[in-house]
């Protein structure tokens, strides 16, 4: 089982107290198993119907054009079907009810398809339980109140887990994102820029911090060019992030300098009344480059004019 599937058992305790929220019992099981015996026999009969429903439909049918894989869903519905009323519903059938939710997400099978799909389920078994000479009246109310209830269920878990998954690639989306657009390179021998785009709040900062010293400390270096060109505006939390990250910069020994300091950009500092006054601070990134090498006594010559 994949990491998504294993951090779901941490909280395989939840599945009993779901369970008991709805009133799940063993007697619901037990009245479950009456059903069985139908499942394995119509199993294949009641997938097919299913499947001759969803292909009339555009949304499900471009899930459906190849028929091996077809074939495989039709197994894997075959043996939903038959679990659905196996009279066991411990880890194993919490897993695998788990597992649905994050196949369907990975494919992009939008939620409100597989939801239709349930009520499907109900629409072709109700019938077989009512219609059942084997079942009083009585029994089969019993019976059709423990499918609802695990249906219910099974789609708590599977939608739950969609959200999960999907929460996990919109997290590692916006890690990849905030990577991009905080980029920390070292431009030359001790010095390292870090050219800011877009506002900083509090999440960002910090691992654009974490960067910035992990970048300074493992390249030696002693100047770092902050370059907020990219920066749409300034306010004060802004500001103070800025600051925040200038003096842990500073506790390593190194020396910041601000680059891209726009006129109106400057203007809003003042107005603030943030005091930036010890900080180096140059027009472009290109002032702020000939600060810094004239800080570390390196002298650029121009080849071209030799």
């Amino acid at each position: 089982m994949n990491h998504s599937h294993s951090k779901y058992l941490s909280n395989f305790t939840n599945w009993s107290e779901q369970k008991r929220f709805v009133n799940f019992t063993d007697k619901d099981a037990d009245f479950l198993k009456l059903l069985h015996p139908f499942a394995v026999e119509y199993a294949d009969s009641f997938v097919d119907r299913l499947y001759d429903h969803l292909i009339l439909f555009s949304e499900t049918k471009r899930f459906l054009g190849d028929e091996k894989m077809v074939s495989r869903l039709k197994l894997a519905q075959k043996a939903y079907f038959i679990d659905l009323t196996s009279g066991e519903y411990g880890e194993e059938y919490f897993k695998s009810r788990i597992k649905v939710g994050i196949s369907h997400q990975r494919i992009g099978l939008p939620p409100r398809v597989y939801m239709s799909t349930y009520c499907h389920y109900m629409q072709l078994i109700i019938p077989q339980i009512y219609g059942n000479p084997a079942f009083d009246i009585e029994t089969a109310n019993s019976i059709f109140l423990a499918l609802h209830k695990i249906i219910n269920l099974d789609q708590e878990l599977a939608i739950s887990a969609y959200i999960h998954a999907t929460d996990e690639v919109i997290s590692r989306q916006t890690e990849e994102i905030l990577e991009m657009s905080t980029p920390v390179i070292q431009i030359w021998e001790g010095v390292v820029a870090a050219p800011i785009i877009g506002m900083l709040d509090s999440g960002r900062t910090q691992q654009f911090m974490e960067r910035l010293l992990e970048t300074i400390v493992a390249t030696n270096s002693p100047v770092a060019l902050i370059d907020i060109t990219g920066v749409p505006q300034i306010d004060t939390a802004t500001a103070q992030h800025l600051i925040d990250t200038i003096n842990a910069v500073k506790l390593l020994g190194s020396q910041v300098i601000i680059t891209g300091v726009r006129p109106s950009i400057a203007q809003t500092l003042v107005h603030l009344g943030i005091d930036l006054s010890g900080i180096l601070t140059r027009p472009t990134m290109a002032a702020g480059l000939k600060v810094a090498l004239d800080q570390l006594s390196i002298k650029v010559i121009d080849s071209s004019k030799s």
